[in-house]
């Protein structure tokens, strides 16, 4: 039997403690509360990378609503949930977010911003019940350069305005969500890539301890590589930084740390060691770019590294200026 879609909606129907002629709503299982005016409520989310990569999703927001009478319920009386609201636009990013493109996934469905007041989301029938109002909001990755961006948490993500307004009288319902990030999350908001997205394994083979130099940029061990930049949307050219980014030697903050604490590896550009958490500036035109690099094993000065594997990594991010 073929499925139909679109054609019920399917409520997940949750009891709640009623205020006569109240709506209510509440967060993540708390206590329902009743709404006079706007309700300010707030709810730590997590903040994840969507499967596809194209959108920073912030997951984890049960918010549910309901509407009673108290005594004289069940009616034919309705609540209307809607985006926005008096007090401003339906999602306004935190300050970190503050330069990206985002949205709101409403029932399954994605709408970038702009988002215009008046979108309706869910209907709340008088029943003594509460229903799930099913809205997330999400930040768009880019398809030009941009920088990382560092979410700690207890962040300030953005705040959700959404408004009920009914079929028997004036009075208007609005709640003010602000969400906080439950966990950190690094991520450049940028579909631009290095190399592909494909690691840069650096493998300088067998070597001996006294063949590796002090310096970066004269030790023998080294091996040579491209890197590649480039972004989806054609057109593109402005300046990039591109970071080194990882565990700075002890020894020499020029150095990722290896698991061998005598040894260390540089990134050499232009004739000069990249310091490790550092960056240099280059540049993408036409959407594409690329660098000659150097990556070179150094010891610490006076000591002999002691014999065996090592291993480091560490991770190349582009940024713009």
């Amino acid at each position: 039997m073929k499925q139909l879609y679109g054609a019920m909606a399917l409520f997940v129907l949750i009891g709640f403690s009623t205020t006569v002629s109240a709506a209510t709503c509440r967060v993540n299982g708390g206590p329902w509360e009743p709404i006079f005016g706007d309700l300010p409520l707030q709810v730590p989310v997590t903040v994840t990378l969507a499967a596809d990569r194209t959108r920073i999703m912030l997951e984890g927001a049960r918010l549910e609503c309901g509407f009673s009478r108290g005594a004289q319920s069940p009616s034919s009386r309705q609540d209307y949930w809607s985006t926005g609201s008096a007090a401003g636009t339906p999602w306004v990013p935190g300050i970190k977010f503050s330069q990206e493109g985002a949205g709101l996934r409403m029932n399954g469905a994605y709408r970038n911003i702009p988002i215009p007041n008046g979108i309706r989301v869910a209907t709340l029938p008088d029943d003594e019940r509460g229903y799930p109002i099913d809205v997330t909001p999400y930040i768009l990755v880019r398809n030009n350069p941009s920088n990382p961006i560092d979410i700690r948490i207890g962040d300030t993500l953005g705040i959700l305005r959404l408004a009920a307004t009914n079929n028997y009288n004036a009075s208007t319902a609005r709640i003010s969500v602000t969400y906080t990030a439950a966990n950190n999350f690094t991520i450049t908001p940028s579909t631009c890539t290095i190399n592909n997205n494909n690691p840069i394994e650096i493998n300088f083979g067998n070597v001996h301890q006294r063949a590796i130099g002090a310096d970066p940029l004269t030790t023998s061990i080294r091996s040579d590589r491209r890197l590649t930049y480039s972004c989806p949307d054609g057109g593109i050219t402005t300046p990039i930084t591109i970071s080194y980014k990882g565990n700075p030697s002890s020894f020499d903050t020029r150095l990722l740390t290896m698991t061998n604490p005598d040894v260390g590896t540089a990134l050499i550009r232009a004739g000069a060691a990249v310091p490790v958490n550092g960056s240099f500036l280059t540049r993408i035109t036409n959407s594409v770019g690329g660098d000659d690099v150097t990556f070179s094993l150094v010891r610490r000065a006076g000591s002999l590294p002691a014999a065996g594997a090592t291993s480091g990594s560490g991770v190349l991010v582009m940024g713009v200026p």
